[in-house]
């Protein structure tokens, strides 16, 4: 077990947060939570019972912590209202901290986390009371908050704050995950490294491309933007 303040406070044994893709399957979430992870959902564009039934599936099968992202644009507030009591972190992404979204989690007696991609964001999340942060840099495989390296943007953050700060963006090996640890990161959060698990469903060519890829065939696009215009995203690569 490597204890640091985000296994503290999330009750995980390891620190390692599953970003909340959305082709995280009930499979894989569980998979991550029986490891000692935080296995996350997301919540965009998911119908309610969808969510609630996950959630309570991979709470029964590991009796572990697990989270819900919700994305600002698109927020369900009955939706956030079903799960908050049914999870151990809410998260909230792409808009500007909410002192008001906060009360709310901590209400329904979870921990309040943003992720974010500025120092601004940051020091805002901290006054609007969250328990946690995930500092996200560009290198990042999904829709895009943060504008510059993840370790640059984590010295920032981590003189800013005082909160448990998770690094996100391009984190797939034990040597990134140490790095990141020891510059100062309570946890790191992964997603593009759980693309390529046997427990994620997608399709064998896509991991295939995945693993042969390298860092140079990561590319900044908009090009996936139906149902969400002019939001960045990055598609990753992960190695083996």
């Amino acid at each position: 077990m490597l204890r640091t303040s985000f296994t503290k406070l999330t009750g995980c044994r390891v620190p390692i947060q599953l970003a909340p893709m959305a082709i995280v399957t009930l499979e894989l979430a569980t998979a991550v939570a029986k490891e000692g992870g935080l296995a996350m959902l997301s919540a965009l564009r998911a119908p309610t019972s969808y969510l609630v039934d996950t959630l309570e599936k991979v709470v029964s099968r590991t009796g572990a912590p697990i989270g819900v992202n919700f994305v600002i644009p698109f927020l369900n507030k009955e939706t956030l209202k079903a799960v908050a009591t049914r999870v151990k972190v809410v998260e909230f992404f792409f808009g500007d901290p909410d002192p008001a979204l906060v009360e709310s989690v901590h209400t329904a007696g979870a921990l309040a986390c943003w992720h974010l991609g500025s120092v601004t964001e940051a020091i805002a999340a901290e006054r609007a009371g969250c328990d946690l942060i995930a500092a996200q840099g560009i290198e990042a495989g999904e829709h895009l908050r943060g504008r510059v390296g993840v370790f640059p943007m984590l010295g920032q953050v981590l003189d800013a704050v005082q909160i448990p700060v998770i690094a996100s963006g391009g984190i797939g090996t034990a040597h990134s995950m140490a790095a990141a640890l020891a510059a100062g990161a309570s946890a790191v959060r992964v997603g593009t490294r759980f693309v390529a698990a046997q427990e994620s469903d997608v399709h064998p060519a896509y991991i295939d491309a995945l693993i042969r890829a390298r860092a140079e065939d990561t590319v900044l696009t908009e090009t996936f933007s139906v149902g969400w215009p002019d939001a960045p995203h990055t598609e990753s690569c992960v190695h083996a």
